[in-house]
């Protein structure tokens, strides 16, 4: 079940990989827990075989695949949470999540599914980039926000858990247009884990990577890409929910619910306050709609 990296870091690979790092005593540390109880069951009972008990869990950022199995955690184990500030909301309040895809309003029953909607999860402490003890386990806290408001990344042991700033390419493959809350830190994100040294990295999702640079340029190009696909569409004033279909239909990407749908709805936004913010779309309202072209 756990896959081991280092003497004192493992992972247990899935839908989402979940890393386990033994402390110095009989204990041990979880980062991120999975969608649900049934994929931090499975990490729980291979830490349980070892001899040792979950002491603590570090979450990434907020989104419910990587924080789903905390509440599960906690209340077998009593182990403490650790969550970087802002996405902490989102582990106490998970309704927080399918609110903000949803432009900030009541979401329908569509949007209330557990890849959206996790357990509520406690959070013991408020961790910010730099360095990080946890149980006597020194770890070096990097700042990946971009995918969520402020996603982090940790290296022990010289493993890089690199969270979600990099997707394996057939992920790319498949939803064409991944989530972004910010493109503008998520492209500073890519260029600051590129500098980060490290042995072996671990992403949230795909296999494990020599260097997390072997994952970057893919992320980088796609993110380029439909950037330019972007501008290029702006030629005439443009609405948002216009601009999406278009850009899916370029890239050949095609939304089959609604949650899949509201992950790329907020995402265009982002796309274009980076493209504003760069100078090459300006936003003006007019008649009622709002509206983006060229600058």
């Amino acid at each position: 079940m756990l896959e081991r990296l280092t003497d004192r870091v493992s992972f247990a690979p899935g839908g989402v990989n979940i890393g386990v790092i033994w402390d110095d005593a009989d204990g041990a540390i979880m980062v991120d827990t999975g969608l649900n109880d049934s994929a931090a069951r499975k990490v729980l009972r291979a830490v349980e075989a070892a001899g040792r008990r979950v002491v603590a869990i570090v979450t990434t950022h907020g989104h419910a695949d990587h924080f789903g199995g905390n509440a599960f955690v906690v209340k077998r184990t009593g182990a403490r949470v650790f969550a970087p500030a802002w996405d902490e909301t989102v582990l106490r309040y998970p309704m927080f999540q399918p609110l903000c895809l949803y432009a900030g309003a009541d979401p329908p029953s569509s949007l209330r599914g557990g890849f959206l909607l996790g357990a509520p999860s406690p959070v013991d402490v408020i961790y910010e980039a730099g360095p990080l003890d946890v149980c006597g386990v020194h770890m070096q806290v990097v700042s990946l926000a971009g995918h969520s408001g402020n996603q982090m990344g940790l290296v022990v042991d010289g493993v890089f858990f690199s969270a979600d700033v990099v997707l394996p390419e057939r992920v790319l493959d498949r939803y064409r247009l991944p989530y972004l809350y910010s493109v503008t830190d998520h492209l500073a994100s890519l260029s600051r884990a590129e500098a980060v040294v490290h042995s072996v990295a671990m992403p949230g999702h795909g296999p494990i990577l020599e260097h997390v640079s072997l994952g970057i340029e893919p992320n980088r190009a796609l993110v380029e890409d439909v950037a330019s696909i972007v501008v290029e569409l702006c030629l005439e004033p443009r609405m948002p929910e216009d601009l999406l279909a278009d850009v899916l239909a370029r890239l050949g990407g095609d939304p089959v619910d609604a949650a899949s749908y509201y992950l790329l709805h907020p995402t265009i936004f982002a796309y274009l306050s980076h493209l504003e913010r760069s100078g090459f779309l300006v936003h003006h309202i007019e008649r009622g709609r709002s509206l983006w072209s060229r600058a």
